[in-house]
């Protein structure tokens, strides 16, 4: 995405950052320092999402598009929107700062927003904007976070609860179908401390720092995986994943 103080005061928009700062790829791999966040949310959009998906789909923030085979099929046809070209060439439809989608009104079947709306500056605006152009009966699929750390800063503005998202959903003319929970406390603590190992200030001691974080990341996940699972507490999670339809 692009630059410009311009697109961080817009209203609605979708977050200025640079393209190549957002996902490629989904980061499942028990090796990986998101794992514990990804998991949940990759599975529910592979075995709960999909079952929704029908007709044309719009990947509304798309960025660098990581869940697009998921999705191409069941959708009839893919599109992908943003404020500027990903890194592969493969946004359809860019979209200029503080001005509405470049779409008719009820012109599209399925809506996907995937961590898009923490960085969006007005997200009423950017949900009355999925459901103008939304058919009656279409779907949208949202996931955004509870509880994560900054990041694409200083383009991070927002956390939810998922009663502050169901209102959010019906302010804008889309009733709640479900709202899930990627996970609950252990699964969210065991993310934090994984964010601290990595991103935290550490001395380092050459080779050894290695080692440890290369045994470390993936005990981490192993460990509070488990105990996510044996113990749930969903009042802490790290992401909720919502479906809502047009009425």
């Amino acid at each position: 995405m692009t630059d410009g103080d311009s697109q961080q005061k817009a209203p609605g928009t979708l977050p200025p950052v640079s393209s190549r700062d957002r996902r490629s790829k989904p980061s499942v791999g028990l090796r990986s320092s998101d794992y514990l966040s990804m998991r949940p949310l990759m599975d529910w959009l592979a075995e709960v999402a999909t079952r929704h998906v029908h007709g044309m789909l719009l990947d509304y923030g798309c960025g660098n598009q990581p869940y697009r085979p998921l999705f191409e099929p069941p959708a009839t046809k893919y599109l992908g929107a943003d404020v500027a070209q990903n890194a592969t060439g493969t946004v359809e439809i860019i979209v200029r700062p503080g001005e509405p989608l470049p779409l008719e009104a009820e012109s599209i079947d399925t809506v996907l927003s995937t961590q898009v709306l923490e960085h969006v500056t007005d997200p009423p605006a950017y949900l009355r904007e999925v459901s103008r152009i939304l058919r009656r009966g279409g779907v949208l699929i949202l996931t955004c976070p509870a509880s994560y750390m900054l990041h694409e800063e200083p383009n991070d503005y927002f956390r939810f609860t998922k009663y502050g998202l169901a209102s959010l959903l019906s302010q804008a003319g889309l009733e709640v179908v479900e709202i899930d929970e990627a996970g609950g406390a252990w699964r969210l603590m065991g993310q934090i401390f994984i964010n601290h190992l990595v991103f935290g200030r550490r001395r380092t001691v050459p080779v050894l720092t290695g080692i440890f974080m290369r045994i470390a990341v993936p005990a981490c996940n192993i460990i509070f995986g488990t105990l996510d699972r044996l113990n749930r507490n969903e009042k802490d999670t790290v992401n909720y994943m919502a479906i809502a339809r047009k009425a």
